[in-house]
């Protein structure tokens, strides 16, 4: 007993020192004015140029991506935009036919950067996290594929499973999804189970389980200032609002509402100045695309996607309103799930000085809930909206669309009532439209195909699914995963 009671202390204090550890790093040391790290936690913006699978790509595989943000500290632009920055897969693991495995894995190292003049210079980064991904990203970097029979249609075998002392076993008529429980009232008699799972292969699409990362998904890395060399410039001085612009926006609301008046959780954060043209050419040209009206075609979709975990790039948004009128335009950017978004609620706003002006609503969707009340799946937003206003700027800018961002204070951007559940500093992100050139085309590169065909897909899909059907379709399971969640602490990662 004394040696457990030793053993135990020692883990607690060796666990106090890697908090401390962190502590200290995560502070810049200085010495003679000169910070030599930035804190661990700022994040460099990236974009991919390069295809990554976890079924392709091999350890060793060079890979690169541009930066799209300038990595700035302390009004120093470390690492500029527009650097190439160089990587090699680590490792990749693929499911195959989901024998030994149920999740793709994949590793990446990021070791240099090239800045747009030609320097190199070592880097030390992780990847912190990937834009709108149903992929999952760990602290120590390690992307972690989707449970692809995890869907809604398929915690459906469980539903129709009565609770027994014996837990192993199971109906096979229950890989049928609720077929199974069709055929406890309507025997179709041997060759039923195989009918239903034969049709419910054709109507539920099966989510695809291996990771693909095409170019042009944006990606963000957390620097280690220790193991990385920095070419350290003057940041560029911010640029003054035009006179009288701040007066003009003041006389604006600053809320936006819900049919009926209820007050909605996105507020006005960003304006653009110029022709209706050139705002659709600026989002077309930073890779947005405008929203769906809401329809049952549309809605039939966006349900299929997010069963099937796929993508949905022009997803049907909810209807608010500003000044009681709703948007004259929607535009958003996902990347491989329905379920995370950007998206900008736009309205023509009148003129300033002669030019049109334009006030939107952005915000993220970052996951989907079941609202009860309206009975309904619905996005539940990032509480951080200037987040999603970084964004707008960032996308618009490094195209080339749009001028640096200018920002102005709105009045009842300070503590806006009623919104208690939102982070802003109430500031409006001002952009002026130029022409800017066409996106970057990346379709001439499709890249490599879906792994497998048709016949090993489908014996993978129901491996896959035999194995989720006996481990975790079950109110065992459930149980579990509820005492699981309900004893374990609430923690936030201050670089999440």
């Amino acid at each position: 007993m004394p040696s457990l009671v030793r053993d135990a202390v020692c883990r607690a204090v060796a666990c106090q020192l890697r908090r401390w550890s962190m502590f200290l790093l995560s502070i810049p040391v200085c010495f003679g004015g000169i910070a030599l790290a930035p804190a661990p936690l700022t994040r460099l913006q990236v974009r991919l140029q390069t295809h990554l699978t976890s079924y392709k790509s091999r350890p060793g595989t060079p890979f690169q991506c541009v930066v799209i943000s300038p990595y700035e500290l302390g009004g120093r632009v470390l690492i500029p935009q527009g650097s190439i920055v160089h990587g090699t897969v680590r490792r990749a693991h693929q499911v195959r036919l989901g024998l030994t495995r149920e999740r793709a894995g994949l590793d990446l190292d990021f070791i240099r950067y090239e800045t747009p003049d030609g320097m190199s210079y070592p880097l030390s980064a992780k990847l912190a996290s990937i834009d709108n991904a149903r992929e999952q990203v760990g602290r120590n970097g390690h992307i972690q594929g989707v449970l692809a029979a995890t869907n809604p249609e398929e915690v459906l075998n469980g539903i129709w499973e009565k609770p027994a002392w014996n837990m192993l076993y199971r109906p096979l008529e229950g890989l049928t999804g609720v077929g199974g429980e069709i055929l406890e009232k309507c025997p179709l008699g041997p060759i039923g189970p195989g009918v239903l799972f034969g049709v419910r292969c054709l109507l539920m699409r099966f989510p695809e389980p291996e990771i693909h990362l095409p170019p042009g998904t944006d990606m963000s890395l957390r620097i280690n200032g220790a193991g990385t060399v920095f070419q350290s410039t003057e940041a560029p001085v911010a640029p003054d609002l035009p006179p009288g612009f701040a007066e003009w926006l003041a006389d604006r609301p600053f809320s936006v509402e819900k049919p009926g008046g209820r007050p909605a959780e996105d507020v006005i954060n960003v304006a653009f100045i110029g022709s209706q043209h050139d705002l659709f050419e600026a989002f077309n040209g930073a890779g947005w695309h405008l929203a769906d009206a809401v329809t049952f075609n549309s809605f039939s979709r966006l349900y299929l996607a997010y069963n099937g975990k796929s993508r949905y790039d022009t997803a049907p948004v909810s209807k608010l309103l500003y000044r009681g009128h709703p948007p004259d335009v929607v535009f958003e950017k996902s990347f491989d799930t329905v379920s995370k978004r950007h998206h900008v609620r736009i309205w023509d706003a009148g003129s300033f000085e002669g030019e049109q002006v334009w006030l939107g609503a952005a915000t993220h969707d970052n996951g989907v809930f079941f609202d009860h009340r309206a009975f309904r799946f619905s996005h539940k937003i990032d509480r951080n909206l200037d987040e999603e206003r970084s964004k707008i700027s960032v996308d618009l800018t490094f195209t080339g669309c749009a001028q640096p961002a200018m920002y102005a204070s709105h009045p009842g951007g300070i503590n806006p009532v009623g919104k208690s559940s939102i982070l802003t500093d109430g500031e409006v992100a001002l952009l002026p439209l130029q022409a800017c050139s066409a996106p970057a085309d990346y379709s001439a590169d499709p890249g490599p195909g879906l792994p497998g065909n048709k016949v090993t897909r489908l014996i993978r899909r129901v491996i896959l699914e035999a194995r989720t059907y006996v481990i975790r379709e079950n109110v065992y399971y459930w149980a579990f995963e509820v005492i699981r969640h309900s004893i374990r602490p609430a923690t936030t990662s201050m670089a999440e």
